[in-house]
């Protein structure tokens, strides 16, 4: 499946999923929920090649499924109380919530509780957002993916197929009610239709790819003519970012799940690009001779600017330069990624695996649902996977490297420079860090017995570095200041 979206997006930048991050996908038998969809649930009939080929960042795609228990076991009508009462959403429009509320508010939107919010927030219990649901208001809740377990599950599969952050939001619309006007996202959206019935409308207008930060804006008239769509539960719809769409709800209330995929651009990598080249070299942090923007005295009359601007392009396509340069701003994207990331439940607390009991001859796996890559530098190497990296010389470089792209191992079997006990000695950290698993013991002569495991591997990856890695206690989690491309609430843009 990675090795297929490997050669499709080699036209959009899909640069993790062939050079850089080495994903790493198995079931086993700790699972954080027992609903864990995936790509290949979500989309069918149709095969993900074909919808890649047809339909990704070109048009809308709909699946009706007449299916109503595909999405079976994710979240249910029945789940909200739960989720609202033990997630505790922030709301910042406290006057949707007065007796007379404002007759323009339609719909409350929960934030997380470290989401920043434009005005004071209230945490309303679910009498009060019943009320406002009874009133004709729609009730968002943003940040599914860190609320409810099996959508959790859901978005970090997609993460491991696409190579960026995924979110999830909730809408539990009343009958006869829209909550938002015509609009488009700045991200691809997958709708899942749950419970009820909702109808969309899907228009001729476009915004042509576009940035996650712009500035979204109300697109411009006239939006041409729509397409209807009506959805019911099981049903999926797929919307391109920049495509112009409104959704409202007639004679029944309806449930969906808005799933958006953050996706990486060219422009996302030129950025850590150009970010390295600056620190490489002092020519691209030289100031820009006063006067010479727009308006100043010498916008219109120094040909110097602009070859030196040529210069520094042409610096930066250095054909000399290009791997490294490539390598290097893969990494710092791949490390702003896995940043990004926090470790789903599992069995850090709960796990009665005895340290000392690890041995040459202890068969590891990758915890479930797990992604990692391999970053080196000139300083050394780190294996960096959800909520955690573990670093160290560039001695076990190899060792990581295998880690990355084996799904099952016996210890003895880490290659490189490293004696048996500092195999061991790696093997013990990267178990306590919440890397890896072990499955069994086998004898020395034995081949290393794995259960049945649903694994991807690309080639390994460049760039980042650290502390030796340790048996003793004591994790090493701290991560460089991020130049992210991506505020952290952009991943909550509000959709239909």
């Amino acid at each position: 499946m990675v090795e297929y979206l490997c050669q499709v997006f080699d036209h959009v930048g899909f640069f993790f999923g062939f050079h850089m991050i080495v994903p790493s996908v198995h079931l086993g038998t700790v699972t954080m929920s027992p609903v864990s969809l995936q790509l290949e649930d979500l989309l069918a009939p149709t095969t993900p090649e074909a919808f890649f080929r047809e339909s990704w960042e070109k048009a809308p795609h709909v699946i009706a499924r007449s299916a109503q228990d595909h999405y079976a076991g994710l979240l249910s009508l029945q789940d909200v109380d739960q989720m609202i009462a033990f997630s505790r959403p922030k709301f910042s429009d406290q006057n949707a919530f007065l007796a007379a509320a404002p007759p323009r508010s339609t719909y409350v939107r929960g934030l997380l509780s470290d989401q920043p919010s434009l005005s004071p927030s209230t945490n309303p219990g679910i009498a009060e957002l019943r009320q406002v649901f009874d009133s004709g208001k729609s009730v968002v809740i943003m940040g599914m993916h860190q609320r409810w377990p099996a959508v959790a599950s859901m978005c970090r599969n997609l993460e491991m197929v696409f190579h960026c952050p995924v979110h999830a939001n909730m809408y539990l619309t009343p009958a006869g009610a829209q909550g938002f006007s015509a609009h488009y996202d700045p991200h691809e959206v997958f709708i899942l239709q749950l419970e009820g019935v909702k109808h969309w409308r899907l228009y001729e207008r476009t915004e042509l790819l576009p940035l996650a930060s712009d500035k979204v804006v109300p697109p411009r008239m006239p939006l041409g003519v729509a397409r209807d769509v009506c959805l019911k539960p099981g049903d999926l719809l797929y919307i391109p970012r920049g495509h112009v769409h409104d959704a409202h709800t007639t004679d029944t209330f309806s449930l969906h799940l808005t799933v958006g995929i953050n996706v990486y651009r060219w422009a996302d990598l030129l950025h850590h690009a150009l970010a390295w080249a600056s620190r490489r070299e002092s020519r691209f942090r030289e100031s820009i001779p006063g006067g010479a923007l727009p308006g100043g005295v010498l916008a219109g009359g120094n040909a110097g600017l602009k070859q030196q601007f040529e210069k520094l392009l042409a610096a930066l396509s250095d054909s000399a330069q290009g791997d490294r340069l490539f390598e290097e701003a893969a990494g710092s994207l791949a490390h702003q990624f896995f940043g990004q990331l926090s470790m789903l439940p599992g069995t850090q607390f709960s796990s009665s695996v005895d340290l000392d009991q690890i041995g040459p001859e202890t068969v590891l796996e990758k915890q479930p649902q797990t992604i990692c890559c391999v970053l080196e530098n000139d300083e050394g190497v780190a294996i960096e996977f959800p909520g955690n990296r573990v670093s160290g010389p560039s001695r076990i470089a190899s060792a990581l490297r295998f880690v990355a792209s084996t799904p099952c191992f016996a210890v003895r079997d880490l290659p490189g420079e490293l004696n048996a006990q500092a195999k061991v000695v790696l093997a013990r950290r990267l178990i306590r860090e919440g890397l890896l698993t072990p499955v069994m013991q086998r004898q020395p002569t034995a081949p290393a017995e794995c259960p049945t495991i649903q694994e991807s591997s690309v080639p390994e990856t460049t760039a980042a570095g650290g502390d030796v890695p340790s048996d003793k206690p004591g994790r090493t989690v701290e991560r460089p200041a991020l130049r992210s491309t991506r505020p952290a609430q952009q991943r909550e843009v509000v959709e239909s």
